[in-house]
């Protein structure tokens, strides 16, 4: 296993040259249409060229991360109820901390369980974690890190030495707050990946699997999120971004009519 944080850029790479060509790729009607307008808002390439430049100005260190941390994949132990285990380490790696933390807020969003019909998800934006809530358990996870005596997962990152990387979470062992503050940063900016990361997935899996679910209007939900978030936290510098009903039907959400009508649909049944 690469103790280095590639599999990240490396994994979109080879997401985007798989990306569909030929419309008719797809053999639903309404994916060819989903698809059109997501290439209608978003240049792929030149998208991630742009996220990689926003990620660049974060510093966040390298760990072992699972990438796929979501309820789903987290279960109680039966034996010891107050015991939980993590499992399915299909996209493990070595990689920025802020990308884990930032994909689980990002899943306080879905439902992948309730819902019986098409798209087989339910999305809440509204359910994105507020401060409080992220203050809470970014809260546990420092007094973790702090007791713990282990440094060994952190790696260098973006021309960061270890070194230098080790006196930045020592200064901030003294300074709770703000290895908190750092911590919520590296978690709202790496949730951009996370969503760029998914929808990517999405559309690719959309053309190569037989399984029943919406993968396109999961691919459009999570490139709202993306787009909304960006222009939450670099516009406005709001940390965390909060998606309320407002600014999704404003112009910093590009797939503002569809979002609309959708919505409008959702709330006449």
């Amino acid at each position: 296993l690469v103790k280095e944080p590639i599999w990240l850029f490396q994994t979109i790479e080879r997401y985007l040259l798989d990306l569909p060509t030929d419309i008719y790729k797809f053999e639903i009607e309404d994916d060819r249409e989903i698809f059109q307008e997501l290439r209608s808002v978003c240049n792929f390439t030149e998208e991630f060229d742009e996220l990689k430049k926003i990620l660049a100005t974060v510093q966040s260190p390298v760990c072992f991360t699972h990438n796929d941390f979501q309820p789903g994949n987290i279960l109680r132990l039966k034996s010891q109820t107050e015991n939980f285990t993590v499992i399915d380490f299909e996209y493990c790696s070595y990689n920025y901390r802020g990308f884990d933390i930032g994909n689980h807020f990002c899943e306080f969003m879905f439902d992948y369980k309730s819902s019986k019909e098409w798209p087989f998800f339910n999305v809440d934006f509204a359910l994105y974690p507020n401060k409080t809530q992220q203050i809470n358990f970014l809260s546990s996870y420092v007094d973790v890190m702090i007791s713990s005596t282990e440094n060994s997962s952190v790696l260098q990152t973006n021309g960061t030495t270890n070194e230098t990387l080790s006196s930045i979470d020592n200064s901030n062992n003294n300074n709770r707050e703000e290895l908190i503050n750092q911590l919520m940063k590296e978690a709202n900016y790496f949730a951009l990946a996370s969503h760029f990361f998914w929808a990517l997935w999405s559309i690719n899996m959309a053309t190569s699997t037989t399984i029943k679910f919406g993968y396109m209007e999961y691919a459009r939900t999570r490139l709202t999120a993306y787009y909304v978030t960006r222009n939450l936290l670099l516009d406005d510098n709001e940390i965390p971004p909060c998606l309320n009903e407002d600014v999704l039907r404003s112009e910093k959400n590009p797939f503002k009519n569809s979002y609309i009508t959708i919505d409008n649909e959702e709330k006449s049944d």
